[in-house]
């Protein structure tokens, strides 16, 4: 696998138009045609061509606050069909600066959210409120949604969210052997 199939692939499955292909391609032409060795460097490299983004399992500095980072970076793949605004995050105990734990709200397209927050330290993301919240971004009508990237082996990564239709998924799953799982948020 090299990133000259995975822009194949891309464009082929209609995620990615020729120009953005071409334009990754020189982007990363020193590398473009190299192996890349893992399902999990394939599912990392769609960050590269704009259809995805991760969820880092390291030190991110103000977790309350990178959410909102998060979720803007997910919604601009959209193309503008989903939006996010009046992010907040409530702190269960505000004055502790390095407290994880609460409650972050936030609006896709005028759609009020919120989603439990449980994490020990606000230097690390709680990776299941961030993959929920991400996977909330939908718009009705549109037939793109993100789905994480299943992760292999015993040593836990970024997640991948992927946006992609349903057909797409299975797309990848033929040509570039990315598996998903299951959605978390279901409302």
């Amino acid at each position: 696998m090299t990133y000259v199939r995975i822009a194949e692939v891309l464009t082929g499955l209609g995620m990615i138009t020729e120009a953005k292909a071409q334009g990754v391609l020189e982007e990363f032409a020193e590398f473009a045609s190299e192996p890349i060795e893992s399902g999990y460097e394939i599912a990392s490299a769609l960050e590269s061509f704009d259809v995805a983004v991760s969820i880092h399992t390291d030190d991110v500095d103000f977790a309350d606050a990178h959410y909102e980072w998060l979720l803007n970076e997910a919604a601009a793949l959209t193309g503008g069909e989903v939006t996010v605004s009046d992010y907040r995050f409530d702190k269960y105990h505000p004055q502790d600066e390095d407290c994880g734990l609460g409650t972050m709200y936030f609006a896709c397209n005028g759609k009020p959210l919120s989603f439990g927050v449980e994490q020990e330290s606000n230097d690390y993301l709680d990776m299941g409120a961030a993959r929920a919240a991400i996977e909330a971004l939908r718009s009705d009508g549109y037939p793109r949604e993100f789905r994480c990237v299943v992760q292999e082996g015993p040593q836990l990564s970024d997640d991948i969210m992927v946006l992609a239709s349903s057909e797409q998924r299975e797309g990848l799953l033929q040509h570039l052997g990315i598996t998903f799982d299951q959605p978390w948020y279901r409302g």
